[in-house]
């Protein structure tokens, strides 16, 4: 049975990589916050996850018998999107106040989009908590972030400086700009490196990059965030060694 569905889920979870990815084709720059009396929309790429979460539970994985196997064998692609998501949310540059509200209303419509594919979205585990405890971090300042308890244990260091990169002031390009990639490319990247050390490591070349810059302009100081970045790289690779 788990070879029959092999190609079937590898083929939802393709799918899913490639929606999530057009995340990026989208504008999250707006600094206009929504009337407090409107509740913030989710995100059209949002909508169509949700759309083909559903059309896969309707149209193939309900016609199954046995659903506890189901729902054993589509567990991984549901912690696998909630994974990518809260990747590719970490890497939105620019990102404005309007575009927090809707990212924000993006983190909990994610928790209906992968409800097909669960009984419980708690099932989740350590996915699960890395999706409830990244969500609040999009209103707060950079060294509130920094201080945040659940870097390390859930969510990973990278991630964190990812998001951070997006606070920063221009001339401190993102590890896939400093690389000269595309998102999608960097995305790959970090498929085919998942070492913590080694995407710390990648990010520090960024950092070093954004220094030696700053260095050859005879700038007499660094961006605010750069130090608090700084030591979150630096306790990042000290929990790798």
């Amino acid at each position: 049975m788990s070879s029959a569905l092999s190609p079937l889920m590898s083929s939802v979870l393709d799918a899913v990589k490639a929606i999530i990815l057009t995340m990026h084709q989208e504008d999250f720059s707006s600094s206009a916050v929504p009337d407090p009396g409107k509740e913030s929309q989710c995100s059209l790429y949002m909508r169509e996850l949700q759309e083909f979460v559903s059309r896969c539970q309707a149209d193939y994985l309900s016609r199954y018998e046995c659903q506890d196997f189901i729902y054993d064998s589509i567990k991984p692609i549901a912690c696998r999107c909630v994974e990518l998501f809260v990747r590719h949310a970490s890497l939105i540059r620019p990102l404005g106040e309007g575009g927090k509200m809707r990212l924000a209303a993006d983190f909990a419509q994610m928790e209906l989009a992968i409800s097909p594919f669960c009984r419980k979205v708690s099932d989740l585990g350590n996915h699960y908590k890395l999706l409830r405890a990244f969500r609040p971090l999009l209103f707060q300042n950079a060294e509130h972030i920094s201080k945040s308890q659940a870097i390390g244990d859930i969510i990973p260091h990278s991630t964190i400086l990812h998001f951070l990169f997006a606070r920063a002031p221009q001339e401190m390009k993102s590890p896939h700009q400093s690389a000269d990639w595309s998102i999608s490319r960097y995305s790959q990247w970090l498929e085919d490196h998942p070492s913590e050390k080694d995407r710390l490591t990648l990010i520090k070349g960024a950092l070093e990059g954004y220094v030696n810059q700053m260095k050859s302009r005879q700038a007499r100081e660094f961006a605010e965030i750069y130090p608090i970045m700084l030591d979150l790289l630096q306790k990042g690779l000290q929990t790798c060694s």
